[in-house]
């Protein structure tokens, strides 16, 4: 199965893509689905701490849709948590994140802001947020 991402193909999905799917959608996704979803993307853990950290901040119940998956995003796009594949697993969260809150992707920015947070090393939670907010609406 192939997936078009701007200009990008990417192949293996993972296999249960609607249950992970579901797990997402409310935000109520574990490390063990995460590390599931970029196995299906040839990636492996090389360091859990910072998505560790992730995951303990989208418990909090008082912190909006967007910073939470800022954080996740942040942890897997400027910490390279996985061997391979961090910007196609934040990729697949960002789609599964606007498919949920029937949210318009704009695809071009999206790849655009992916591969920005990573090559500069974005840390900043509301600038990720921002760049976030900007691609999905």
């Amino acid at each position: 199965m192939l997936l078009m991402i701007g200009f990008c193909f990417y192949k293996a999905l993972p296999k249960d893509l609607n249950t992970i799917l579901l797990i997402f959608i409310r935000m109520k996704i574990s490390k063990e689905d995460l590390l599931r979803i970029n196995q299906g993307f040839g990636g492996n853990l090389r360091s859990g701490s910072s998505i560790d950290f992730a995951f303990d901040v989208i418990d909090n119940k008082k912190i909006g849709i967007y910073k939470k998956l800022a954080y996740l995003f942040r942890a897997i796009l400027v910490d390279h948590p996985f061997s391979d594949g961090n910007k196609r697993t934040a990729m697949f969260l960002a789609l599964s994140f606007a498919s949920e809150y029937k949210k318009q992707i704009d695809e071009e920015i999206l790849v655009h802001q992916i591969v920005s947070i990573a090559k500069k090393n974005e840390t900043n939670i509301r600038n990720i947020e921002w760049r976030l907010k900007n691609a999905i609406k």
